[in-house]
């Protein structure tokens, strides 16, 4: 089973299960910008805490609950760790936080078809774009820039960037913004003399 298959049938668990949760990290950027491999997949999960040690009972053959909690440092979230087994990889479940963006963006999330008759839920375009900003600056991380502005080249003017600003402002990640910003319109400019 490979990672993606893996994603697909955890979702499929939570769906019948009535688990309400969101895939996000590289998997929604790919989605909105331009794909790119990953070694991960990350999803928040929006689950009572007593209901967190049921969890490892009603999880896909091949995917087991590491034994470890941690947390993730941008928004001290509870994070718990799935293996792929007989694989590298890995699925990284946030609880949801009672941080306003992490509750904004999941109260925003869309249903969409990430692959051919698959849908699921992700968080929208301008949650990627400001949640990307936060990690990069937190965890310094220059795929988190990238992904950033890979979305903005794709999605272009339909964006919502005054959600956008509003949130960068409070997280403090403007001048991260207007970087990406500058780079991804020094692409579409590229693209237009091409």
């Amino acid at each position: 089973m490979n990672g993606t298959q893996s994603l697909l049938e955890l979702v499929v668990v939570f769906d019948r299960a009535e688990i309400p949760y969101m895939i996000v990290g590289s998997y929604s950027s790919n989605y909105y910008g331009i794909p790119r491999s990953t070694k991960d997949a990350d999803l928040v999960v929006h689950l009572p805490s007593a209901e967190w040690a049921k969890l490892p009972d009603i999880l896909p053959e091949g995917i087991e609950m590491d034994d470890q909690t941690s947390f993730e440092m941008v928004t001290s979230t509870r994070r718990e760790l799935l293996r792929v087994k007989d694989s590298l990889f890995q699925i990284e479940l946030f609880r949801l936080s009672d941080d306003p963006h992490d509750r904004s963006r999941f109260e925003r999330r869309e249903w969409v078809e990430i692959f051919s008759g698959v849908k699921v839920f992700l968080p929208t375009a301008e949650d990627v774009i400001v949640q990307k900003l936060r990690w990069g600056l937190g965890a310094k991380r220059p795929k988190d820039f990238a992904d950033v502005v890979a979305v903005m080249q794709v999605q272009g003017q339909a964006l919502d960037w005054p959600y956008i600003e509003k949130w960068c402002g409070e997280h403090g990640t403007m001048g991260g913004l207007a970087q990406a910003k500058a780079k991804a319109d020094a692409a579409w400019e590229d693209d237009e003399t091409t």
